[in-house]
């Protein structure tokens, strides 16, 4: 029994030893702006070619009630699909109508 337990240990080691490993992912590039009045720009970059880039700021900041003023986030990303390989760019509008992105292109 103790060497069936050996054996069966030694071979998960195997398979996980020989499975692909991930690769390492690091930020690349990092950029964030925030300004007083609460508008934002940030840039973000990482080495497998992923990326985003966005915009936040108040749609009506002259409103009194702080419950009905709108954050708009405008923006766009970048990854490459795992499964099939192509890249995906994504634009998108983000506000009181919800978040409503866009596919601008698959490569």
């Amino acid at each position: 029994m103790k060497l069936l337990v050996v054996f069966v240990a030694v071979g998960l080691l195997g398979l996980v030893s020989a499975a692909p490993k991930p690769e390492d992912v690091t930020v690349t590039k990092t950029e964030n702006e925030i300004k007083e009045d609460g508008s934002f720009n940030t840039a973000v970059e990482l080495s497998d070619g992923t990326s985003i880039v966005q915009k936040g700021s108040i749609r009506n900041p002259d409103e009194p009630d702080p419950e009905q003023k709108v954050l708009v986030v405008e923006g766009e990303y970048k990854y490459t699909d795992a499964a099939s390989g192509q890249v995906v760019n994504v634009k998108y509008i983000a506000d009181d109508k919800g978040y409503q992105p866009t596919i601008v292109s698959r490569k």
